[in-house]
């Protein structure tokens, strides 16, 4: 499931860039207590297991990116938030409609509206492209290597981390043969630069931005639709949004 919010930012406002942390925080905690208040044992559940979560890059069409900031101009803008877990996403939204706000650092924002979005209909074979950078983290050396499309095991690494995720969730025996990631060649060498480095507490990711297709089972597909694909999607990120077939 996925949800839309549009805020509505007011007069003369900025969000430090390195927001990650700080929105996952605060969806975790309005989450939480609207559940201490409405659903006791969920609320139970989710405070020691909270479910795997994404949500995209805040979507401001009108900025100026100052020192360490976000200038946010214009009327409006937006998050997207989905889960695999449907119940999270569902109470989320009755959560933050019935604040009417919610806090990014320390501007606490209007809702304006929160809207369930329709999901796309699945099939085998899927074009995406990212509304929040993939992250991929395999060890090599004992230090952590940030995978990259060139990368031969590329593939090999989506997958394992995509499968594993998947069989953990549904209690699963998927292998990581039935899903295939196979990033936009002509993308990449138009850009020539996809990476992006984000900061996480105080930690440096370098995650990439690159359209891509999705090829495999169709379960795995909708998974990775809903909760995100690659490493630290709570943290915001690996959000994809399908661009057509």
């Amino acid at each position: 499931m996925r949800i839309k919010i549009n805020f509505s930012p007011g007069n003369d406002v900025s969000v430090p860039i390195e927001y990650n942390y700080n929105i996952y925080f605060n969806l975790r905690k309005t989450l939480l207590e609207y559940l201490q208040d409405t659903k006791p044992k969920l609320f139970g559940r989710y405070k020691k297991d909270f479910p795997g979560l994404t949500f995209s890059q805040l979507m401001i069409p009108e900025r100026e990116i100052e020192t360490g900031f976000i200038k946010i101009y214009g009327n409006f803008f937006s998050l997207f938030v989905g889960s695999a877990d449907d119940a999270c996403i569902e109470y989320l939204a009755k959560a933050i409609s019935t604040r009417k706000t919610f806090p990014i650092y320390t501007n606490n924002f209007e809702v304006k509206k929160v809207e369930v979005l329709d999901e796309p209909e699945f099939s085998s074979a899927m074009r995406f492209k990212m509304l929040s950078p993939l992250l991929l983290i395999k060890v090599r050396e004992g230090s952590p290597y940030f995978v990259r499309p060139l990368d031969p095991d590329f593939n090999d690494v989506f997958a394992a981390h995509l499968v594993k995720q998947y069989n953990a969730v549904y209690n699963t025996q998927f292998q990581a043969s039935q899903i295939q990631i196979i990033p936009d060649q002509e993308y990449i060498e138009r850009k020539k630069n996809i990476s992006k480095l984000i900061t996480v507490r105080n930690i440096h990711y370098k995650a990439i931005f690159c359209p891509f297709l999705l090829k495999g089972d169709e379960a795995l597909i909708r998974f990775a639709y809903h909760n995100g694909i690659g490493d630290k999607t709570n943290y915001g990120f690996g959000m994809i949004e399908e661009l057509g077939t």
